[in-house]
């Protein structure tokens, strides 16, 4: 199976894009290693706070560019994020619950690059939550989807609710906007 995201090579820069943003091919345990690192130096709950805030960015950054470029309205621009996140190897999203007028939602993540490499290093289940990189990916497409596109969302919340990790066959994340 070839990938299902469009890569465009500039021959000169040799620059990757998708979707007509840049991009950087690397292996997954380069990805892997450099968040536990990072993770063991600043401490768990500092460096998901920080993700947090850099990924939300991130993900109002990309939809931003394709509601522009693509000239899809916000919910397919959400639903698309998460269709590119899963043809970029990061694992498998499914939207479960995305209830615009409840202003809230459920997104499930199977094979998590993250739930799979520590499951790798442990030999079985960690026990604990390590997919909240993603949290911040949802807090960020679900502002987007509400019409927040400020760089800080600072009106949606999202959690890890279970991870493969933990035992369970799939991860996921609940989201809502606070009132």
């Amino acid at each position: 199976m070839q990938p299902a995201v469009p890569i465009d090579v500039d021959e000169t820069s040799g620059i990757w894009r998708t979707d007509g943003l840049p991009m950087v091919y690397l292996p997954r345990h380069f990805l892997v290693n450099n968040h536990l690192a990072v993770e063991e130096a600043l401490g768990r709950e500092a460096y998901r706070a920080m993700l947090r805030t850099a990924t939300a960015k991130s993900a109002i950054e990309w939809c931003g560019a394709q509601l522009r470029d693509k000239g899809l309205d916000p919910e397919a621009t959400f639903r698309h994020y998460f269709q590119r996140l899963s043809q970029r190897g990061w694992g498998q999203f499914s939207i479960d619950v995305l209830d615009t007028a409840d202003r809230r939602g459920s997104i499930s993540l199977r094979n998590s690059i993250f739930a799979l490499e520590a499951g790798q290093r442990a030999g079985q289940s960690t026990g604990q939550r390590v997919c909240y990189m993603f949290e911040g990916f949802v807090t960020g497409a679900f502002s987007f989807l509400l019409g927040n596109s400020v760089a800080l969302p600072s009106n949606v919340e999202a959690g890890e609710v279970r991870c493969a990790c933990e035992g369970h066959d799939h991860c996921r994340f609940d989201f809502a906007a606070r009132p």
